[in-house]
């Protein structure tokens, strides 16, 4: 939480209602237990900013949304590829590039993923993107100690969760990136650490408990994630998503 360096921007003053999302965010960071209604409003501010659910869910907006697409699509065609070899690791990773197994660890396959899944980032959208890829496959994995046991861990997981659980987890997550990018380290130089903390730490939490909410409608089971459909469904879920928070 708020280890990664912000972004200043000079446009973010003339974003359409980014003065409501940076009172919302600014006012509320302090020693306090938010009331629901606080975090419900700084979310709402955040789609607000982005452009609505139905233009940034779909790809839309300039602000937020396509990075989030293109890389959700990724993550969804590693899983695919993990699911449909059999659960083979070692074979899906070769497909994605990865084919110099020996003496790999599991910090070189996951920074591996990250750059396959997201790519270079130089936009806050595309660095979020990434940061949410990281802690999406650190969550997944990072307690594993070899390939094999991440290869363990990744079954037992998708056999317990469905893929679009996955994918609502990882939007759960670039939501969060956007908001902490735009404001953390901007906040501890006029507020301090602890509040800055607490504050985050609410907004994660908000987050993930309102995503239980998101309808597990789409089928991802043998979809080709170089399709139109592939592109279709991950823009409904990215869409269904924001639309709890609107």
């Amino acid at each position: 939480m708020g280890t990664s360096k912000s972004f200043s921007d000079t446009r973010h003053a003339m974003m359409p209602n980014w003065g409501d999302l940076s009172s919302a965010i600014t006012t509320s960071c302090d020693s306090s237990t938010l009331p629901v209604e606080k975090k419900k409003k700084i979310l709402g501010n955040y789609v607000a900013v982005i452009g609505g659910a139905n233009k940034a869910g779909r790809g839309g907006s300039k602000i937020a949304g396509k990075s989030g697409i293109r890389t959700a699509k990724n993550i969804g065609g590693f899983i695919g590829a993990f699911t449909s070899s059999g659960n083979n690791l070692r074979e899906t990773l070769e497909n994605t590039g990865l084919t110099d197994l020996q003496n790999k660890s599991v910090s070189d396959v996951i920074n591996h993923l990250i750059e396959y899944c997201s790519g270079t980032a130089s936009t806050i959208d595309e660095v979020a993107a990434k940061e949410a890829t990281r802690k999406l496959l650190e969550e997944l994995v990072s307690n594993s100690e070899s390939i094999d046991e991440m290869e363990e861990i990744l079954s037992n997981k998708f056999d317990e969760s469905s893929s679009e659980d996955i994918i609502i987890q990882y939007f759960g997550y670039y939501i969060y990136e956007h908001l902490d990018k735009w404001f953390y380290e901007k906040l501890i130089k006029q507020k301090n650490q602890s509040d800055c903390n607490n504050l985050f730490r609410q907004i994660k939490d908000f987050i993930f408990e309102s995503l239980r909410s998101v309808q597990r409608v789409n089928s991802l089971q043998n979809l080709n994630w170089g399709s139109d459909d592939a592109d279709k469904l991950i823009k409904n879920i990215q869409q269904d998503i924001l639309t709890v928070f609107e």
